[in-house]
């Protein structure tokens, strides 16, 4: 019985059969469709009968799904409008989420979700919060903010994660630098390169130090920053070897100001997340939140071919 009674199911079963296919419903509700095909068999499953018919991208209720259709929209039509009861007497108050980012995060992600975040929630001003993943993380366990936006390479406990991108940290140097010269990263030149990287408290400088340690490697920073814009414009310079994620220096690479060299043996990743504590999202505003960074993230975090 308690399948019966999920409303996300309901909601992805209702808005499926109104937008007629499931890849369309998918973008919509911000699942993935494989996690959208499985709510919806589960609610078939716990109904014990078929709701939709499949016919290549196209989907069709079925008899019972028509007749079901009609009773799931007024379920949450009416839950709907409970929870706008509710919270009508909110409404004089004014509704604030308080977001942290990483630098990256607020100088090249935050833009697009504003813009679209703004179109349906104008009502709602945020609170920004910028620093280091830790810090961020720390912050949010003690209820400090509400949702993180950062670059995070492992599970917390206590706090849940939404994917949303994966990008590649390289090598960026200036054209005159030898490796430039070469066409190529001198594996053997590595621990005599003046490294501009990320600072020693940042979930990105941990990555770096791990792949350094794993070449049997000493890593000795020239100049720490958590800054990718600043790190970048140090190499312009060419006050030493920068490490940065590839989409952040697509611009400089393409226009030749910046030449970007892959880390020996296998390319380095990081996974982007959007955190927040398991009981988030609380309300509409931070559900609408959520599912816009999402979409525009994944816009915007790439890996860049080099």
């Amino acid at each position: 019985m308690q399948d019966l009674i999920d409303t996300k199911k309901l909601r992805m079963f209702v808005t499926t059969v109104k937008e007629g296919s499931m890849r369309k419903a998918s973008t919509k509700l911000f699942v993935t469709p494989s996690a959208l095909s499985h709510g919806i068999k589960s609610l078939e499953e716990s109904l014990g009968t078929p709701l939709l018919t499949r016919s290549g991208p196209r989907v069709e209720p079925t008899q019972a799904g028509r007749e079901f259709f009609n009773e799931a929209v007024d379920i949450l039509s009416r839950l709907d409008a409970a929870a706008s009861r509710l919270t009508s007497g909110q409404n004089d108050r004014p509704q604030e989420l308080h977001i942290g980012l990483t630098n990256a995060a607020c100088n090249y992600i935050l833009p697009g979700i504003v813009r679209e975040f703004r179109e349906s929630c104008a009502h709602v001003s945020l609170k920004l919060e910028v620093g280091d993943t830790d810090n961020l993380i720390k912050r949010l366990s003690d209820h400090k903010i509400d949702i993180v936006i950062a670059p995070i390479q492992r599970d917390y406990r206590e706090i849940a994660q939404t994917v949303i991108g994966e990008d590649e940290l390289v090598y960026i140097t200036h054209p005159s630098h030898p490796w430039a010269t070469a066409g190529r990263l001198v594996r053997t030149s590595l621990e005599r390169q003046q490294l501009i990287i990320p600072a020693v408290n940042s979930s990105t400088y941990n990555l770096v130090d791990a792949r350094y340690r794993e070449m049997r490697l000493p890593l000795h920073p020239f100049i720490e920053l958590n800054n990718e814009d600043a790190i970048k414009q140090l190499v312009a310079l060419n006050m030493g070897t920068g490490i940065v994620p590839s989409w952040i220096a697509k611009q400089e690479i393409d226009n030749k100001r910046l030449v970007a060299f892959q880390p020996p043996r296998r390319p380095l990743y990081r996974r982007w997340t959007i955190a927040h504590r398991p009981t988030v999202p609380r309300d509409l505003s931070e559900f609408l939140f959520i599912g816009t960074s999402v979409a525009v993230s994944k816009n915007i975090i790439q890996r860049i071919p080099l």
